[in-house]
């Protein structure tokens, strides 16, 4: 009997495993640069988060410190606030008790002669005249003085006048704004204006 030899042939069988190779190569190294992009994204991404969240937490402790800061000022108006209420209840008491300051408009003959009495409750501290009203500011400052009275004292004023006399729509406002200029010193100087003609 013959022996048959067999030859196999696995050429074919090798060129199939080197495509497949070859593909399997091929896409392992665009799964790894896919992956090797995603984790640069994720870094990126997180690397962002923690900026912003540092940028956040700046500016909360940012606002935090504005809000403790506001919120100290607010303590420190109210009590200022208190104390000026009292000091403006005081201040009221003793000018119904008949203490303050009294400005009384007298003697007006035209708006270029009159006269001004300053008084601190019944005693008269000054007089200011028309010769003076290039000064009225610093002589109702220099009789308030006389009065006892500090740029931080309350002071509640009256300005009383006749109506009926001649050339008091002149003088009047301008004895106003001298005592409106005094408030820029004395800021706690509250007037009001009396017509006593009525």
């Amino acid at each position: 009997m013959k022996v048959r030899e067999i030859i196999l042939d696995f050429t074919s069988l090798l060129d199939v495993m080197m495509i497949i190779l070859f593909f399997f190569i091929l896409f392992s190294k665009a799964d790894v640069e896919t992956a090797t992009e995603k984790a640069n994204q994720a870094q990126s991404s997180y690397n962002t988060m923690m900026e912003e969240a540092e940028k956040t937490k700046l500016e909360n402790e940012r606002e935090q410190q504005e809000w403790r800061e506001k919120a100290s000022e607010e303590w420190d108006r109210i009590l200022s606030a208190d104390a000026n209420a009292v000091n403006n209840q005081k201040a009221l008491s003793e000018y119904n008790a008949g203490a303050g300051v009294y400005f009384n408009l007298q003697g007006v003959e035209n708006s270029n002669v009159w006269s001004l009495s300053v008084l601190s409750g019944t005693k008269k501290t000054g007089t200011i005249s028309s010769e003076e009203s290039r000064d009225i500011r610093e002589k109702i400052k220099d009789c308030l003085k006389k009065s006892g009275y500090s740029p931080d004292d309350v002071i509640i004023s009256t300005l009383t006048y006749d109506g009926d006399s001649y050339g008091t729509e002149t003088v009047v406002p301008m004895i106003e704004n001298a005592i409106t200029d005094v408030q820029r010193e004395y800021k706690s100087l509250y007037f009001t204006t009396i017509n006593i003609s009525k």
